[in-house]
């Protein structure tokens, strides 16, 4: 009786020997698929911080333009407002009624300036007095300037 004890004995240490060590693999496993799903998640955590961020970005960019477009709007109101009140000004409709001739000349060479500017920012190319400076629109002189090469306007004088 005495051995059949001492195997008894045996077996049950050896089985909770066994048991502990294939609970502890089971608990490894799942430390691992643990850590697993933790990377993967802190990846997703990154990726969203990083859109997050483009979008504050995006966000203030689009206010930064609606910003700047309110003010060109203001700006651009004013200078209608500025042009309102020059042409229901009483002394140019009294001017243009008392000489209407000068005053329709100024308007033709306006708008032929005008259309000369439009011709030029299409794509037209300037011409000989145009370059040298002789002839100067009063519409658009930056835009002539800007397309005159370096030398050529203090070259013709």
């Amino acid at each position: 009786m005495g051995i059949a004890i001492k195997v008894a004995i045996a077996a049950i240490l050896f089985s909770i020997v066994s048991g502990g060590y294939f609970y502890i693999q089971a608990l490894e496993g799942k430390l691992e698929a643990a850590k697993e799903v933790q990377q993967r998640m802190e990846g997703v955590i990154t990726q969203q911080k990083a859109q997050m961020d483009r979008q504050n970005e995006d966000i203030q960019k689009m206010q930064e333009i609606n910003a700047d477009i309110s003010k060109k709007f203001v700006e651009t109101q004013q200078e209608a407002s500025d042009l309102r009140s020059k042409v229901n000004a009483p002394r140019l409709t009294a001017a243009s009624i008392a000489n209407a001739g000068d005053v329709q000349m100024k308007i033709n060479r306006g708008t032929k300036a005008a259309f000369r500017c439009n011709e030029i920012a299409t794509g037209s190319p300037l011409t000989k007095d145009e370059k040298s400076g002789t002839i100067k629109n009063a519409i658009c002189p930056e835009l002539i300037s800007s397309l005159i090469p370096k030398g050529v306007a203090a070259n013709a004088k």
